[in-house]
């Protein structure tokens, strides 16, 4: 299973990426500032990370995406979840 994650470095997203690939998860996420030291936590753990919200973000067509509470309609990696009915 893939788990996409928006607003990942943050702490609390960053941290549910780190137990979910832990678990065994595919895991990737994308942020607008992406930089250590939550960057390289996340690469360590083999998360990959895409800097800026695109929907292009989306073509690995993960199976689920965890949008963070920072992000709203507008935002064009959201407007792209909804557009491609992504759960």
């Amino acid at each position: 299973m893939h788990i996409h994650i928006l607003g990942i470095c943050g702490t609390f997203m960053g941290g549910l990426a780190v137990i979910a690939r832990e678990l065994g998860y595919e895991v990737s996420g994308s942020d607008q500032n992406v930089y250590p030291p939550m960057s390289t936590q996340l690469q360590e753990q083999g998360i990959q990370l895409m800097e800026g919200y695109r929907a292009e973000n989306l073509d690995g067509n993960p199976d689920l995406v965890v949008i963070g509470n920072a992000l709203s309609r507008g935002n064009p990696e959201v407007e792209a979840v909804l557009n491609k009915g992504l759960n």
